[in-house]
C-alpha cells in the first residue's frame, strides 16, 4: 500500500507514522517492564518515560496501566468487588509522594493477597500438581508508541479450576501530549458513517473465518452479529506489516466462550477516508 507524505503527516496518520517498530521505541516516548511476581501471581506492567506531555504525563500514563492491572488482580479478591476506575484510583495513589511507587506496591499488595487465597483454595481441594495449581499472568503488547499516540492491549490470563484458562483483554489508546483517552468513535469523522463500515467489514471476516473452518472440516463458530457503538475495546497498530486498526473482544461477547478472545484486524486502507484527523 503506498502513503502519501500528506497523508502521514496529518492528525491521526501523524501518530502512525512510526513506521518500523523498532524506530518507534528508539526515540522519545520509551515503555519499559515492571515486573511484580507473589507466588502463583506474575505481572508485567508498563512504566511510560519519555513523553511530550513531559514528567507530570509519564506519570499519569504509566498511572492508566498500573490501574489496569490493579483492576485485573481485584478480580480474583474475594472480598473485594470494588470496581477500580481510573478516577478512584488516581485519588488513592496521588495522595502518595510517588504515584508511580504507590501503585506498584499496590499491585504487589493485591497480589500477595490473591497468592494467598489460590494457595488456600489450592490445600482445601488437595491439589498439589503443578497443573493443578492456580495461577494469574498478566502482561502487555505495545502496538503504537509515539509522540502523538500511544496505543496497547494489556492480557490477562488465569487458571482457577476447570477445563482450561480464563483470558482477558484490556487495551488504552491514549494522546501522550494531554493525557486524552481516545475512545474508538473518536477516530473516525463525527458520525454513523464509521459504524457502518466496521460492521461490514467485521461481517466479511466472521463469514470468512467459517468458510476457512468448513473447508479444513472444522467446526464453525457461532458468531453474533456486532453491533458497533464506539466504545469497543480497541488498538492502533503502526507496524507497516499490521497497519490499522483490531477490534477487541473479551471470550463470549461475540463468540461462545470456547472461542476465546477474537479480534478483528481493520487495515487502514479500508478507512482512511472516514478517519478523524482532528485529535486533540
Amino acid at each position: 500500500m503506498k502513503i502519501s507524505r500528506k497523508f502521514l503527516t496529518a492528525g491521526i496518520a501523524a501518530a502512525l507514522t512510526l513506521s518500523v517498530a523498532a524506530s518507534a521505541f528508539a526515540a522519545g516516548l520509551t515503555v519499559k517492564t515492571k515486573k511484580i511476581n507473589e507466588g502463583q501471581v506474575k505481572t508485567a506492567t508498563p512504566v511510560i518515560t519519555g513523553s511530550v506531555g513531559g514528567a507530570k504525563m509519564d506519570t499519569l500514563l504509566t498511572q492508566m496501566t498500573t490501574k489496569n492491572t490493579v483492576a485485573e488482580i481485584y478480580k480474583y479478591l474475594p472480598s473485594d468487588s470494588q470496581k477500580i476506575t481510573l478516577d478512584n484510583y488516581l485519588d488513592f495513589t496521588n495522595g502518595a509522594s510517588d504515584p508511580v511507587q504507590e501503585g506498584f506496591a499496590l499491585v504487589k499488595g493485591s497480589a500477595f493477597l490473591v497468592n494467598a487465597g489460590f494457595d488456600k483454595e489450592q490445600k482445601e481441594l488437595g491439589k498439589t500438581k503443578a497443573d493443578e495449581k492456580y495461577k494469574l499472568d498478566i502482561d502487555y503488547t505495545v502496538y503504537t508508541a509515539g509522540d502523538e499516540l500511544l496505543s496497547l492491549e494489556q492480557h490477562a490470563s488465569a487458571y482457577t479450576g476447570g477445563a482450561h484458562d480464563n483470558q482477558s483483554i484490556t487495551t488504552l489508546t491514549v494522546n501522550p501530549k494531554n493525557g486524552k483517552i481516545y475512545t474508538l468513535a473518536d477516530m473516525f469523522i463525527p458520525g454513523d458513517a464509521y459504524k457502518e463500515r466496521l460492521e461490514m467489514l467485521i461481517a466479511i471476516q466472521q463469514k470468512g473465518d467459517n468458510r476457512l473452518k468448513a473447508q479444513m472440516k472444522d467446526p464453525a463458530v457461532a458468531y453474533r452479529k456486532v453491533t458497533i457503538i464506539g466504545n469497543e475495546k480497541f488498538y492502533v497498530d503502526s507496524d507497516l506489516q499490521n497497519f490499522g486498526f483490531y477490534i477487541v473482544y473479551n471470550p463470549g461477547e461475540v463468540a461462545p466462550m470456547s472461542a476465546g478472545i477474537v479480534k478483528y484486524f481493520i487495515p487502514i486502507d479500508t478507512i482512511s477516508d472516514i478517519i478523524s484527523y482532528d485529535m486533540n
